[in-house]
């Protein structure tokens, strides 16, 4: 007996997004958050920076659990697993995040839809309420370290030490890195239609950084500040390490991502397609 496989309908069909269309989708929402009001941004940051702290808690869990038990590539590979658990609570509960807005929101001002004035606003807003939000997880993660059974101080500051014994040069390139993977993950989440591609997307990206040790100043302050509460790490440590990795991060997620895709992008050749996109 034959059988047939039933085509999809036209209206039926998903084709992936074009160059076009992700960058115009991205540009409208980086557009929107300039718009949006003050206390909005504040408050949506805040939110990014607290919840982010969750890869740093399930971190520190793994780190004091599985020590001593399994071979030591094994628990950084499990380490790298915990990392995208706080990305993919911000991600897909929209709370602002700098390090995907060192990308998006730089389109509109390469467009002209913008300016820059609006585009600083917004980077300084949202940087600092990450900041704030996640120190606050951060002073948390200090007060309970040793006395909840599941994570111990000790933890937080190995993971603090894997940050703070590079020199300026070393941080900045290798936050560079991590920005032009987090451009790549904002790029990759406005191409994916489904919320299950788009946590894929999420965990290879953010789990890669994990893996690797790259330096993400929002998830790297709660690591380096929650040292720095219980006595492991200066003051001058901490600024030494956020100073250089915001700057590694602006500078991987514009340079190698925004500016090279809008580029690429408008000069593809495909006039057809941008009249298509604009009538849409």
């Amino acid at each position: 007996m034959l059988t047939f496989k039933k085509k999809k309908r036209p209206e039926e069909q998903k084709p992936q997004k074009s160059q076009l269309l992700i960058l115009q989708q991205t540009e409208e929402a980086a557009l929107t958050q300039m718009e949006r009001n003050t206390k909005g941004l504040i408050l949506s940051g805040i939110s990014a920076g607290l919840d982010i702290g969750f890869s740093v808690l399930l971190m520190t869990v793994v780190l004091t659990a599985f020590t001593g038990i399994f071979p030591q590539p094994v628990v950084k590979f499990i380490l790298g697993n915990m990392y995208p658990i706080g990305f993919i609570f911000v991600v897909l509960g929209r709370s602002e995040l700098f390090t995907e807005h060192t990308t998006l929101a730089i389109l509109p001002v390469l467009q002209g839809l913008s300016t820059i004035k609006k585009l600083l606003r917004l980077w300084v807003i949202v940087y600092l309420s990450n900041i704030f939000g996640g120190t606050i997880f951060a002073l948390i993660l200090s007060y309970f370290a040793g006395t909840l059974h599941f994570f111990q101080a000790s933890a937080l500051n190995e993971i603090a030490d894997e940050f703070t014994k590079y020199n300026f040069l070393t941080m900045l390139l290798s936050a560079a890195l991590a920005g032009w993977l987090m451009g790549l993950l904002a790029w990759l989440v406005a191409a994916s239609r489904e919320t299950i591609s788009q946590i894929v997307v999420i965990f290879i990206i953010t789990g890669a950084i994990g893996i690797a040790g790259l330096p993400h100043c929002i998830v790297g302050n709660i690591e380096v500040a929650s040292a720095m509460f219980t006595g492991h790490v200066s003051f001058a440590q901490y600024l030494s390490f956020l100073g250089p990795v915001t700057l590694g991060n602006i500078l991987g997620g514009v340079f190698f991502v925004s500016i090279l895709k809008f580029n690429h992008t408008m000069n593809s050749g495909v006039e057809k397609e941008v009249e298509l996109v604009e009538e849409s």
